[in-house]
């Protein structure tokens, strides 16, 4: 049975460091994972009016939200506009819940990548890096804020792994909220390229082209709250947003999930790079 993966705090980890020495890194045939890589982006970014209107949007929906309590208009219209392309560029966990490494730990180990399968490989327990020093991690509070709009079923990542699999029905919009928590990263002073070339020593060079460094991991939360077509009655203790002439009201609280993105390196790449 696979261990859940663990959300741990920053000052969990200053404890993971008191520990003054460990030994040498061996490689192991550890847990399997994949990732959603996304598909070929159709916009041309190159030129800002192709298919696009203002700041990238690909749609343009009015919305309007009402109170029930006051049958007044409290919010403007919004344009739905597409996620941020360095999102979409993103690699994100397929299965968050099948890691059985600490999350904020993921960062400074070495996968193996399979072509056959397009999955990775877990090839150390423990993350690689100078003294043994944990990844710093980073709280990133409201600077991590990255979209926020009102979306329907028409939008282009509707049900996508890119708002970890949500999705909105022809009758339905959904409120959503788009936050970076946290992010985990082994920076460049921390990468002990003499411990790396050790660890993969004894490995083949067809081996070793596979090879990847994991640098950075970001926990992202998704906020979500969904509206369903109905007519609009003040009287009812609701949510009303209006779209394309038609009204759609909730009774939800937000509703969250989380999200893992990795920032892998080849490891050549990382070896040969100048230190």
């Amino acid at each position: 049975m696979k261990k859940p993966y663990h959300l741990l705090i920053p000052a969990i980890f200053a404890l993971y460091s008191c520990h003054s020495s460990s030994p040498a890194v061996q490689l192991i045939n550890g847990p399997k994972f994949s990732l959603n890589k996304g598909k070929a982006d159709n916009t041309d970014f190159s030129n800002p009016n192709n298919g696009t209107g203002m700041n990238g949007a690909t749609s343009v929906t009015a919305f309007g939200a009402y109170s029930a309590a006051s049958n007044k208009k409290v919010e403007p219209e919004v344009v739905v506009e597409e996620l941020p392309r360095s999102y979409k560029q993103r690699k994100f966990l397929n299965d968050v819940a099948g890691i059985s490494y600490d999350l904020f730990m993921i960062p400074g180990n070495i996968v193996t990548f399979h072509p056959k399968d397009t999955t990775y490989e877990f090839r150390t327990s423990k993350a690689i890096t100078k003294g043994s020093k944990p990844p710093i991690v980073t709280s990133l509070g409201n600077d991590g804020a990255l979209y926020s709009a009102k979306i329907n079923s028409t939008t282009s990542f509707n049900g996508s792994y890119l708002i970890g699999g949500l999705s909105v029905n022809r009758d339905e919009i959904m409120e959503i909220s788009i936050q970076d928590v946290a992010i985990s990263t082994v920076p460049d002073s921390l990468v002990d390229v003499d411990a790396l070339k050790a660890t993969i020593a004894s490995l083949s060079d067809d081996e070793k082209k596979d090879l990847y460094y994991i640098k950075a991991a970001t926990l992202t939360y998704i906020d979500n709250r969904k509206y369903t077509e109905a007519k609009f009655d003040a009287s009812i203790n609701s949510c009303f947003v209006t779209a394309g002439g038609k009204t759609y009201s909730s009774n939800e609280k937000f509703k969250r999930e989380k999200t893992v993105s990795v920032f892998l390196i080849p490891l050549a790449h990382l070896l040969s790079a100048p230190h």
